[in-house]
């Protein structure tokens, strides 16, 4: 693994230069739930050290959905950078990061490696203005949501961040990338809109697609099985890892073949 720090958020907002990986050394979920670590030592928890269910180190990577030397890795939600981080590590030719929240992305900038690009764009289902909000403090910078309320589950708005958000398909169709072979997502309950609104085409293209869902409301989980059911029709095969209590969830899909 090659080491590298990381410009991260402190609780105020304030930009803060971490060794991630040195931290890690005394990581433990435990010490995660009582607080003694944040978010940012859990993403790297979660894209390092992960391993259980067959994943090989990443949630995002777990049997045949994987990076291989030379892939061109689309990640929508790229939050800090720590997941372009590891695909750059594992061989990525080119990784194309999106992120729309104007602290996160200016620690991501920083962030980036030579073979990552940024863009500071939202995807979704359509072009359009959004707001953003991030909750309790600015270590929550990977649960930023677009719900209209100051109010989040209890937890008060610390920040709100008007962003573009892109039609997902305009990745594709714009001539910013030739091929993709990866696609990580994470948008934090954004994923419906963006895969019901993703061609057929566009999804058949990649390898492999890999995703963070959250059940966000009642007919969510109509909404995984038909997008489980659909990839599986275009050739995927693909398998689900329930977290926790269920609510959130890591889908994997891969093809078998050579591109």
């Amino acid at each position: 693994m090659r080491h590298k720090k990381f410009w991260t958020l402190d609780k105020f907002g304030n930009e803060v230069l971490r060794d991630l990986s040195k931290e890690h050394e005394s990581f433990t979920l435990e010490k995660y739930v009582n607080n003694e670590f944040d978010g940012n030592n859990f993403i790297w928890y979660e894209n390092f050290d992960l391993h259980f269910y067959d994943a090989n180190g990443c949630d995002y990577e777990r049997l045949g959905c994987y990076i291989k030397e030379g892939d061109v890795v689309l990640d929508i939600g790229a939050n800090i950078g720590v997941f372009a981080h590891r695909a750059e590590v594992r061989g990525a030719s080119r990784v194309i990061c999106f992120e729309p929240v104007t602290p996160t992305f200016s620690c991501l900038i920083k962030n980036k490696g030579p073979k990552t690009e940024v863009h500071k764009f939202a995807i979704g289902g359509e072009n359009k203005s959004i707001d953003f909000k991030i909750h309790t403090d600015f270590t929550h910078i990977g649960g930023a949501t677009l719900k209209d309320t100051e109010i989040i589950g209890n937890r008060n708005v610390i920040h709100t961040d008007k962003v573009v958000m892109l039609d997902i398909n305009f990745i594709f169709e714009s001539g910013l990338v030739d091929k993709v072979d990866f696609i990580k997502m994470d948008i934090e309950g954004g994923e419906v809109e963006a895969l019901n609104s993703i061609k057929d085409v566009h999804l058949s293209s990649v390898r492999c697609f890999a995703a963070e869902f959250h059940n966000t409301n009642e007919y969510f989980n109509s909404f995984q099985d038909s997008f489980f059911n659909r990839m599986i029709d275009l050739g995927f095969k693909g398998f689900i890892l329930y977290h926790g209590d269920g609510d959130l969830r890591t889908l994997t899909f891969w093809k078998d073949y050579e591109k």
